[in-house]
């Protein structure tokens, strides 16, 4: 866990070194909101079940500007959410997102993630070959900035790959929508 929180530093640290000449527009900022997660359980050729959770995240990101409609947000954060009946599966997320401001109020962003599976309630994911610890996948979403500093953010996570791998055709995936408030701290 430490080298992926080094490896998020390191990225934080080359793209705030590339910006130098901006660095009045980069923030940094936290981020909390609720997840609706959406289990795909693909049990065999014939059928897919979905069973849906709701779950919370808290985190931080670093918006770099490029230009006055551009910028690269990456983030880390935390996600806990209720799976099935008594299963609690805790999840590090770190998206990099490609952000684009659309007029005043609206910004569109999208880009890759890596999730990371932390726990599992009541199950030694070390020890349980089934559960993957690397999760990829895609997000994509939109921001209503109510101010400079505050700004509600939808997005939907679609899952690359599993979470659980039980074997041929029979898996889980986790898709989020995430709805949230980020505040962005003045520099």
């Amino acid at each position: 866990m430490k080298k992926y929180i080094l490896s998020f530093i390191i990225v934080i640290f080359i793209l705030n070194f590339n910006t130098i000449n901006a660095q009045s527009l980069n923030q940094f900022g936290l981020k909390a909101g609720v997840n609706f997660v959406d289990i795909r359980d693909k049990l065999n050729d014939d059928g897919v079940t979905h069973v849906s959770k709701t779950g919370f995240y808290l985190g931080a990101f670093m918006e770099f500007r490029k230009d006055v409609n551009f910028s690269i947000q990456p983030e880390m954060y935390y996600s806990s959410n209720n799976n099935k009946i008594d299963e609690k599966i805790g999840l590090l997320h770190i998206p990099v997102l490609f952000k684009y401001k659309l007029g005043d109020k609206f910004e569109v962003y999208g880009g890759p993630e890596s999730q990371f599976l932390l726990s599992v309630k009541g199950i030694d994911i070390n020890k349980d070959k089934n559960y993957k610890k690397f999760i990829l996948a895609v997000s994509a979403g939109f921001g209503f900035m109510v101010s400079d500093e505050f700004t509600i953010d939808a997005r939907y996570n679609l899952a690359i790959s599993n979470y659980i791998d039980t074997g041929y055709h029979n898996n889980q995936k986790l898709n989020f929508i995430q709805v949230g408030l980020a505040y962005k701290f003045d520099n």
